[in-house]
């Protein structure tokens, strides 16, 4: 049931790492910790997200090691929420080549997790830059938070950050008074501000500053200046690693096992064949909770509302779920 699946995020002692050199990689370029990080995600794949995103570089983020610090779930669930990641834009896996300070070269493989959704253009764009082949491309903005559409007849999505700043501006400069119809129509322009670095009230100063005299029509006026005094996007940048590494070369590599996009063809960072597997496991019904009676610890009751809240407002150092007993 969705509150189980939230019931993963306890107090923890510290999670595994990974061999030196290896394991989870923050992407270049994240837009800071937002309140509605994964608003748009299963919660499932949030509490996932949210937890990945609390790790330290170098954690252990495979779908086994996932599936042994988070009991509420198998390694089945725990493979298809990471698929599903994938697929949003917010994971990928790199085999990097290295050359050491001693001159040794030697490859390495590297899960890389970005808090700001990209798209797979971003991520094919970050391996060509590493790589000297061409110039970076522009990263798109944060994932949209869910329509209203998916959540639902009679459903209200949940507001994204963007939007609000829209609906705030109202309260700052009365001719900026806007629709609902206005805020959803330039919400992906606010969005994209966002997601290149720029704070909400500079966003509300950049649009209520040095209005003409008279505003006839808001929405139109905005439009344009989102448009037109857009910041410029931060290029994706290499890794800074240890001072005597040095990284030469990046291909992309399926999140689930060897292949590498020089043998096998990837669809947003996953092999064909995996996604098969993925897609027989969730139709075989494989892919769901942990059921109570195979849990070390009775399952407890969340409320799922304020969880959600509680996770998506967290901004310190997070409280990690505790591992399951070895044996």
């Amino acid at each position: 049931m969705a509150a189980a699946n939230l019931s993963a995020v306890l107090r923890a002692p510290a999670h595994p790492m990974a061999k030196a050199g290896y394991g989870k990689r923050d992407a270049p370029d994240q837009a800071p910790p937002r309140a509605d990080d994964f608003g748009g995600l299963e919660p499932r794949e949030a509490a996932i997200a949210a937890y990945v995103d609390r790790l330290p570089e170098g954690a252990a983020i495979g779908y086994k090691v996932l599936a042994e610090e988070l009991p509420d779930y198998g390694q089945q669930a725990c493979r298809s929420a990471l698929d599903r990641l994938t697929r949003a834009g917010y994971l990928r896996r790199i085999r990097v080549q290295v050359t050491l300070s001693d001159g040794q070269m030697r490859w390495v493989t590297r899960t890389y997790f970005s808090r700001t959704a990209r798209d797979a253009d971003w991520w094919a764009a970050h391996v060509r830059f590493v790589r000297g082949m061409d110039a970076p491309g522009q990263p798109p903005a944060p994932a949209a938070a869910e329509t209203a559409e998916e959540a639902g007849p009679g459903v209200r999505a949940p507001r994204s950050e963007a939007y609000d700043v829209l609906a705030g501006l109202g309260r700052h400069e009365p001719r900026l008074q806007l629709s609902e119809g206005d805020c959803v129509q330039l919400e992906h322009l606010v969005g994209e501000w966002l997601a290149r670095g720029v704070g909400r009230e500079q966003i509300t100063q950049a649009l209520t500053s040095g209005l003409p005299a008279s505003v006839h029509s808001a929405g139109p006026l905005l439009r344009k200046r989102l448009e037109t005094k857009m910041p410029p996007s931060p290029a994706p940048r290499p890794e800074n690693d240890h001072p005597g590494e040095q990284i030469v070369g990046m291909v992309m590599m399926c999140l689930f096992c060897d292949e590498d996009e020089t043998t096998t063809t990837l669809d947003h960072g996953v092999c064909l064949d995996c996604k098969d597997a993925i897609a027989r496991d969730e139709a075989a019904g494989l892919t769901g909770d942990v059921p109570d009676t195979f849990l070390a610890r009775p399952r407890a009751e969340v409320d799922v509302a304020a969880r959600v809240a509680e996770l998506r407002s967290a901004t310190v150092r997070p409280v990690l779920p505790a591992p399951r007993p070895r044996r």
